[in-house]
């Protein structure tokens, strides 16, 4: 999808897009303003004594690893948070407190993290760390009792031991000091005996102190120990984004929700709304774009570009434009037969017949726009014209009374200057056949031989429907004009059209586009100013003072129109 497709589906699904934003921002703002702001405070807990010691044990490192696992089932149990509770005296329940408190560990380590949420920052905090306290007073492999009396007792042991060291060492000293002053021979034998006693001793008093150390070592360097590293603090701002922030990111979502859903719709959406979509699926050139215009309520009459409300419209517009690419691609060429068509019925196609020949008859071409619609004729009700006598007239009256038909009495004038029209006439039983008779291609040779008629339309049944029109065209060698309504006509049946016209050696020399959104495509001046505004109105006097009137081409068509 390119940049063009993107503008053009926002131009079109934008005020989809504008009221889910509305509505989901709406809703945001409601329900986050209605809402207190939450804090939340955090404890980090370490499990494992081996964090202090200089060489911890991998073994212990991993044992630490998977308690933290157990220890976050822990945090939440009502023994922990009940606990918690009574220590700061707060008169809440404890499944209350569970719903506000998180737990997770630190991946790779044995690290626990106790988050609680509450109204209160400063209650926030005490309650992560009163939660990590009753958590470790609770815990089961915290020293015991006997572990701690055990720890005392040794402690007492090295204590009593380390006089001893020092009273021997004295001993020692003082038998050294007596060697010295005596030389009696008994006497030196009985100092040597007293002090290797006393190093025997010393040595064996040393051994208990560093098996007492390695016991209390053990003790206190346990795996499953728990102990607060990072308490608590105060949080100062409160949880998750501000209610203006959260209403921004919901409207946000609500556009991109509903642009999700419009281009789900536009790939859904198998019709040709678009000259970039026709060039691509048909391969035809688009002669001109007509803007959807009026209401289903107005009259024919009310819908033809000759009146004055549509003169200046971007229809009006698009019919000339219209007008103007067949003129240069017949240039060299005088009595132009034109054949018009489309897919479907309700397309738009006998309006279109009926404003192109107006625009071409404006430019002073000379048109002669003939009802081949033999089906459902409709040039009779949009020109307001009779249809006693018409094309039927021209093609059955001759083998009814063998009479050879008036063709003056069937051509009709209408309220345009150099328009003239051929009504369907009666409805006959055999429509297919009388269109391809050698009859019917008599009469387009003589219109097209006649002095005055410079262009000929055939305004023909839908293609898809009736045969009529592959008939037509393959017995006239008329140029095929296929009018496509944006939104209506299936690729698909467009495609079919282009096919059977194929079939026939017969090739569509354009297509118009009809009913075009104004939204939808950026025809018609679309950047930045409209077509009506090009041209400045009468002044409400009556006069040309302050604003022009208009270009001098349509005056002169104003002035066709009228006479």
């Amino acid at each position: 999808m390119d940049i063009a497709q993107i503008i053009r589906l926002l131009r079109k699904w934008g005020w989809l897009m504008l009221i889910v934003a509305i509505i989901l921002g709406g809703i945001t703002y409601v329900i986050r303003s209605g809402q207190p702001s939450m804090y939340q405070a955090e404890t980090k807990i370490a499990i494992g004594g081996f964090i202090q010691a200089p060489n911890p044990n991998t073994s212990e490192i991993y044992t630490g690893f998977q308690l933290a696992e157990t220890y976050a089932e822990l945090v939440t149990t009502s023994e922990v948070l009940t606990g918690a509770l009574q220590t700061l005296d707060l008169d809440l329940d404890p499944d209350s407190l569970r719903g506000r408190i998180g737990v997770r560990t630190i991946p790779n380590t044995s690290l626990l993290v106790i988050t609680v949420r509450d109204e209160n920052p400063t209650q926030a905090a005490d309650l992560a760390n009163a939660v990590a306290n009753q958590l470790i007073l609770n815990s089961p492999t915290n020293l015991t009792p006997e572990q701690q009396q055990q720890i005392d007792i040794a402690n007492d042991q090295i204590a009593r031991l380390r006089d001893q060291l020092e009273s021997a060492g004295l001993q020692q000293q003082l038998l050294d000091q007596r060697r010295a002053a005596t030389t009696d021979q008994n006497e030196l034998e009985q100092i040597d005996a007293r002090y290797n006693a006393l190093t025997e001793q010393i040595n064996l008093a040393s051994a208990t102190i560093a098996q007492f150390n390695s016991t209390i070592s053990s003790l206190q360097q346990r795996t499953n120990s728990l102990d607060i590293v990072e308490p608590a603090s105060i949080p100062t701002s409160p949880l998750g984004n501000s209610v203006i922030i959260s209403t921004v990111l919901s409207m946000l979502a609500g556009v991109g929700l509903a642009f999700g859903f419009a281009m789900v719709m536009e790939y859904l959406d198998d019709t040709l709304r678009s000259t970039e979509q026709v060039a691509q699926v048909l391969g035809l050139p688009v002669l001109g774009t007509i803007a959807r215009f009026g209401k289903s309520s107005d009259t024919y009459s009310e819908r033809l570009i000759s009146s004055l409300a549509l003169m200046l419209s971007p229809a009006s517009e698009g019919y000339r434009t219209v007008r103007t690419n067949l003129m240069f691609s017949a240039a060299n060429e005088r009595h132009k037969v034109y054949l018009i068509t489309s897919a479907g019925p309700q397309e738009g196609k006998s309006l279109t017949s009926s404003n192109l020949a107006i625009s071409m008859a404006l430019a002073g071409q000379r048109v002669l726009l003939v009802d081949c619609d033999l089906r459902r004729p409709r040039l009779h009700e949009i020109f307001e014209l009779k249809n006693e006598l018409g094309l039927t007239t021209l093609l059955l009256s001759a083998h009814q009374n063998g009479n050879t038909p008036d063709l003056k009495q069937c051509i009709q004038n209408t309220h345009v200057d150099k328009l003239r029209v051929i009504t369907s006439g009666f409805i006959p039983q055999n429509p297919s056949e009388i269109l391809g008779s050698a009859l019917m291609q008599h009469w387009v040779r003589t219109f097209q031989e006649a002095s005055d008629i410079d262009v000929i339309l055939l305004d023909t049944p839908p293609t898809l429907l009736l045969s009529d029109s592959v008939v037509l065209a393959a017995s006239t060698n008329a140029e095929v004009v296929f009018v496509i309504e944006a939104g209506r006509t299936r690729r698909a049946a467009a495609q079919r059209v282009k096919e059977m016209f194929a079939h026939i050696g017969c090739q569509i020399t354009g297509v118009i586009l009809n009913g075009v959104s104004m939204r939808d495509e950026s025809y018609y001046y679309g950047y930045g100013y409209g077509y009506d505004s090009y041209y400045l109105r009468p002044n409400s006097n009556g006069g040309n003072g302050a604003e022009r009137s208009g270009s001098s081409k349509s005056t002169q068509e104003t002035q066709a129109i009228r006479r």
